[in-house]
């Protein structure tokens, strides 16, 4: 899919996971498309949940293993009490609902969005019916995850154990560059803050950002000296259906060699 859409490096940025890394090595070295190992931590900053990628982290480490391992068992607890917070909204699904739709893999918006719209005891439910066919239905999975589970909405749980200063110290640690996912509505104080505390770079064009968001996030970048990426956040058409690979505006290869230089820096 890279290769018909003319790219020349990519990287897969899983939430909390280095699993595919492998498999995007061996893409690479078979189709001569640069590939980066990246992953992307929940986070949490005053009451907020930021996304942190990890560009060039080692992926290979013991230590990642270790530390990725634990974050999933909070996961599990995150999704239980998820759970639990929708069920008290008026939702039926169980856990069993949730883990049946994730096959295997952390529950996303998908998971919980598929258990209750399978659920009999939902039908009807005007909530529901804004993702199936209403206002809701053009990015449903998505939508459902940003109006119920994300930070500041009525099912969101925090996971405490991945503070976001901590989480960029310990990617540095593991020879990564810590930068900030579609920062656009985490507010310019956070983003302050953030770099004060060891951020690197700013995820400055994404399909999230209108022309006026990535030119402030660029000024930013360039004031404070951070590395700018680009991510689409590209995850398939049966979840974000007007997000295509590659797709977005800034997209050049110039912002890989400033994040091999910033690597070769150690910042």
């Amino acid at each position: 899919m890279a290769g018909a859409a003319g790219l020349s490096a990519i990287a897969f940025a899983d939430h909390n996971s280095v699993a595919n890394v492998a498999a995007g090595v061996a893409l690479a070295e078979r189709s001569g498309i640069e590939f980066i190992p990246c992953l992307e931590f929940n986070t949490i900053c005053r009451g907020l949940d930021l996304h942190i990628l990890a560009y060039f982290i080692d992926y290979t480490s013991a230590r990642l293993t270790a530390w990725l391992k634990e974050i999933r068992r909070e996961k599990k607890k995150q999704a239980e009490m998820r759970v639990t917070k929708l069920n008290e909204l008026g939702f039926v699904l169980s856990m069993q609902d949730v883990e049946k739709f994730a096959a295997g893999r952390e529950p996303t918006g998908i998971s919980y969005l598929k258990a209750i719209i399978t659920r009999e005891e939902n039908r009807g439910d005007e909530r529901i019916k804004r993702f199936i066919d209403g206002d809701r239905s053009d990015s449903p999975y998505l939508n459902f995850y940003r109006d119920y589970l994300r930070g500041g909405k009525p099912a969101f749980v925090p996971l405490q154990s991945v503070d976001s200063f901590s989480v960029m110290n310990r990617i540095k640690e593991l020879g990564g560059i810590p930068v900030l996912a579609h920062p656009s509505d985490t507010g310019d104080e956070i983003i302050i803050t953030l770099i004060e505390g060891g951020l690197s770079g700013l995820e400055v064009f994404s399909s999230y950002h209108t022309p006026g968001e990535e030119a402030h996030f660029l000024a930013i970048a360039k004031e404070y000296g951070l590395v700018v990426t680009a991510g689409s956040d590209f995850h398939g058409g049966a979840v974000k259906p007007n997000v295509t690979l590659g797709g977005i505006r800034g997209n050049s290869y110039e912002l890989v060699e400033k994040l091999k230089e910033a690597r070769l820096r150690g910042k």
